[in-house]
């Protein structure tokens, strides 16, 4: 397993050369002679859209973007099956986000590595994954895969953050927001997480499960769908 970090920025040391940055895990973990390291580094530094001219360059010379791919660069350079990508695109240019992407479209699809896609941005969300899962104060509150859960969302949340996503279509009718406050999560109460009901309900439903099931593989923690 390994990690893309949110800050392509802070998450480089300024004092290395990317080529080093890159293959430093391969010499830590012993796998790979100094004399084989750069005909490595520069594969997966192609791979990631990189020149072998940078191989000598310091971060500060890339742009957020280029800094990103090295960050990729850097995950891939152990041959990992899994990758946990911590909002990679979040501090990009809507430009250069489109990029990174794609790239790591193509990573999962030729290459066969299976992401960890963390991310506010649901159009990405919806766009490069295959299953879903929402988080509302480090809690999991529904999972399922792509197509259930942005076609029939069941959790008031999951509504809350697709209502939000702007539309180009001028006739949509305006969906309703969540009112209220967020809960404190350093004072946790024992009331539910979530609190707003579906119009018209005053009270929770008598039953109270963790979980309920939407369908084949939708899992959704609400007391009013488990009811």
């Amino acid at each position: 397993m390994q990690l893309v970090f949110q800050d392509p920025y802070s998450s480089l040391n300024p004092r290395l050369r990317i080529g080093d940055a890159i293959g430093e895990a391969m010499l830590q973990h012993k796998l790979c002679a100094r004399n084989e390291l750069y005909d490595r580094v520069i594969d997966v530094m192609k791979i990631c859209g990189l020149a072998p001219e940078h191989y000598a360059r310091f971060p500060h010379q890339f742009s957020g973007g280029q800094r990103q791919r090295i960050g990729i660069a850097r995950a891939l350079i152990l041959n990992p099956d899994f990758i946990v990508a911590d909002e990679p695109i979040s501090a990009l240019d809507v430009s250069i986000q489109a990029q990174i992407i794609n790239l790591f479209s193509d990573l999962r699809d030729n290459r066969g590595v299976t992401f960890l896609f963390i991310s506010h941005d649901l159009g990405v969300v919806e766009h490069l994954c295959d299953d879903v899962a929402v988080m509302y104060l480090g809690q999991l509150v529904e999972s399922a895969s792509r197509d259930a859960l942005f076609s029939r969302p069941l959790h008031p949340y999951t509504r809350a953050l697709l209502a939000a996503v702007p539309t180009l279509d001028p006739h949509s009718e305006p969906q309703a927001l969540v009112q209220g406050e967020i809960p404190d999560p350093a004072n946790p109460r024992r009331l539910p997480l979530f609190i707003p009901l579906p119009a018209g309900q005053r009270t929770l439903p008598q039953r109270a499960s963790g979980a309920a099931r939407g369908g084949p593989g939708h899992r959704v923690a609400c007391h009013w769908v488990a009811s």
